[in-house]
């Protein structure tokens, strides 16, 4: 029970940061110079076309909720709380990190190279004029649930070996959560510019506007090994 309380409580923490973060910007004038595009919708239309995306997001967060619920219960033996090192928990949460960016990449880039997906289904994630940090959570229920299949299969594969560092994997889900609103926030990199290999804003951005390249989500190495990086 202990596992689920301190997962769903770094998720809900995240995403008030991410409530907080998009009424920063549609309220406020703070972030205006750090703009990644210039050209921006007049305030009331932006808030009136958030406001169309609410009902979507709060739907995908119900159905990550209670996922997340039935999913860590029946799987709360392949985690432990003690008996692993510090270094046993970097590795952990960098397996995760890359399996999970992996998984995600084959998955965007398939929605956007089959027509049929994309147009049934990842449109929906492009569909927004201007974007805002909740936005990640903008998508087709389809695509928001396989979203999350790298960090299952990753979770798995550790598991197989050794049971999974608590630790690590909370510490992947703040920084996912976090990482994801900082790349759909529209405005432009301040802290992930100075990790190397880490995808910021501006790539993300530039992914919305050309509609390709730049599918992964956390890391640009899948897409400079892969041949799609913009």
């Amino acid at each position: 029970m202990f596992l689920i309380i301190i997962t769903l409580s770094i998720l809900s923490l995240s995403l008030l940061l991410g409530f907080c973060y998009s009424y920063i910007l549609m309220y406020t004038n703070w972030f205006k110079n750090a703009k990644i595009r210039k050209k921006q919708l007049e305030p009331a239309l932006s808030r009136k076309e958030f406001g169309k995306r609410v009902p979507l997001i709060i739907f995908n967060l119900v159905a990550l909720y209670l996922l997340s619920i039935v999913g860590l219960y029946l799987g709360q033996g392949l985690f432990a709380m003690n008996g692993t090192t510090l270094a046993i928990a970097i590795v952990h949460f960098a397996v995760i990190l890359f399996i999970d960016d992996f998984a995600f990449y084959w998955i965007h880039r398939i929605m956007h190279e089959n027509k049929f997906l994309h147009q049934k289904i990842h449109s929906v994630h492009h569909s927004t004029a201007q974007s805002f940090p909740l936005d990640f959570i903008y998508a087709h229920p389809v695509e928001w649930l396989l979203g999350y299949a790298g960090a299952f299969l990753s979770v798995i594969l550790i598991a197989s070996f050794s049971p999974v560092n608590v630790y690590a994997f909370w510490v992947w889900c703040a920084f996912r959560s976090i990482h994801e609103l900082d790349i759909h926030s529209g405005v432009k990199s301040n802290w992930s510019k100075h990790i190397p290999l880490l995808a910021k804003a501006e790539e993300h951005d530039k992914h919305h506007l050309k509609s390709k390249g730049n599918y992964a989500s956390a890391l640009t190495l899948w897409d400079r090994v892969l041949g799609t990086k913009l």
